[in-house]
């Protein structure tokens, strides 16, 4: 369970980590920088550009060759070995691990040399794992953070720019891949712990920055979305929780000796162990108490306030007092986002004695042995915490409370009219219609 569950209380403030990072194009600053030049300056300043690309570049390929002399000479922990390794890793193979797979998205034919074979299935799961790990680790450098369980969970409690609720698909995404991943060294193993459980070997999601979304407006809908909700989604809930499960009740909650047996065997790591991932990972500092969710200590950590439909009129009393009431809402933003996923498909079938299987070239049968080894990255910007369903693949969308009620009252409405009328039409029901009516 996170935090936020543990918590059992709404949050209303998130303080989350410093930027550490320009959140602006670098075309664009230059180009503003060049703007503000005289003319004849302009050249000039182009060269000192690509002089100074110059020597990024060349400090980056040092720092890459020495991280890992510098690590052996001074016995340095895993964290910075990971970080400048992962770096240096990123841009050597990243790009060349990374083809294979996305022509397999893309559903393209992936070309190399005639020379070379048909790569063998270890080949490929050496390759997609190194992929994983590279971008895990360079997004940890890029100061990229993992949505955490309280993230997950306070996303969840909320809606705000979204109309309609949505469910995400999780049979869209492939799992294999993801428990590889975690799978392969201890450090991963025990981050996993901090990862929200259903999107953890499905789907990893990075987000970076913070910002501040704002809407202004009446809101009609909306309210009368969260006045369905208040009365006729809660007693509909109520009445259902008291159903045994065979009636479409819901389930009992798991016993409390294994929910015991969870906390103990997530707990299970040594405090050393504890202490190292917390300075290699800032996922595990997360903590929600006395109604903020605390992401970052930092002396210049961000503070933004949570401001949805729910917490303006928390009861239907405010609700209906308020309801012509023009409110302003505010949310917290994630700047960006990278999602890094693979799509799941049917399992391949053998093929058959009938099949064209043998007359395939090596490009088309690489095709199809690619196509189930896709890997996906995506990413966003702006994107609402409360919103942050909108991020994933594949998603259901559902109906809003009042669209419910709208249809329940037309079904019932269609049922009493349509029985009125057999009732004047049948003959020897009128008389029992006239009975009924004294």
């Amino acid at each position: 369970m996170s935090h936020a569950g543990q918590h059992n209380g709404r949050v209303d403030t998130l303080v989350m980590h410093p930027d550490k990072h320009v959140s602006l194009p670098s075309e664009e600053l230059l180009a503003a920088l060049r703007g503000r030049l005289a003319p004849d300056d302009r050249p000039k300043f182009d060269d000192l550009v690509k002089l100074m690309e110059g020597v990024a570049s060349f400090d980056f390929m040092d720092l890459k060759a020495s991280s890992f002399r510098t690590a052996a000479a001074f016995s340095l922990s895993a964290a910075p070995l990971a970080l400048f390794g992962g770096m240096a890793r990123g841009c050597e193979r990243m790009r060349t691990n990374f083809l294979p797979f996305a022509s397999g998205a893309r559903n393209q034919v992936y070309l190399q040399r005639n020379s070379k074979g048909m790569p063998t299935t270890s080949v490929l799961d050496t390759k997609e794992l190194e992929f994983v790990g590279d971008v895990f680790d360079v997004l940890r450098a890029s100061h990229y953070h993992m949505l955490t369980r309280a993230e997950w969970e306070l996303a969840l409690s909320e809606s705000f720019k979204l109309t309609l609720p949505l469910e995400v698909e999780w049979g869209y995404m492939d799992e294999k891949l993801l428990k590889r991943f975690w799978a392969s060294t201890p450090e991963r193993r025990e981050l996993r712990k901090h990862v929200p459980e259903e999107v953890a070997d499905r789907i990893l999601v990075f987000h970076r920055g913070l910002g501040l979304a704002k809407l202004k407006g009446v809101f009609w809908q909306e309210k009368i979305d969260l006045l369905c909700e208040y009365t006729l989604v809660r007693a509909l809930n109520a009445l259902r929780a008291k159903l045994p499960a065979w009636a479409g009740g819901r389930p009992p909650p798991p016993a409390a000796a294994a929910a015991a047996a969870a906390a103990a065997a997530a707990a299970s790591a040594s405090a050393d162990e504890g202490a190292r991932l917390r300075r290699q990972y800032t996922v595990a500092r997360a903590k929600v108490t006395a109604g903020q969710y605390i992401a970052s200590d930092h002396r210049y950590a961000k503070v933004v306030e949570r401001m949805t439909l729910k917490r303006r009129f928390p009861t239907v009393t405010s609700l209906l007092k308020g309801f012509s009431e023009t409110v302003e809402l505010q949310e917290p933003t994630f700047q960006d986002v990278v999602v890094v996923y693979r799509r799941a498909l049917p399992e391949r079938k053998a093929p058959s004695a009938g099949s064209d299987a043998p007359n395939k070239n090596k490009f088309e049968r690489m095709q199809g042995i690619l196509n189930y080894r896709n890997i996906y990255v995506k990413v966003f910007g702006e994107t609402p915490m409360a919103d942050v369903e909108i991020v994933f693949p594949s998603k259901k969308v559902g109906v809003r409370p009042f669209q419910l009620v709208n249809l329940a009252v037309t079904l019932v409405t269609a049922f009493v009219m349509g029985a009125f009328t057999l009732i004047k039409g049948v003959p020897f029901l009128k008389g029992w219609d006239r009975r009924a009516v004294r």
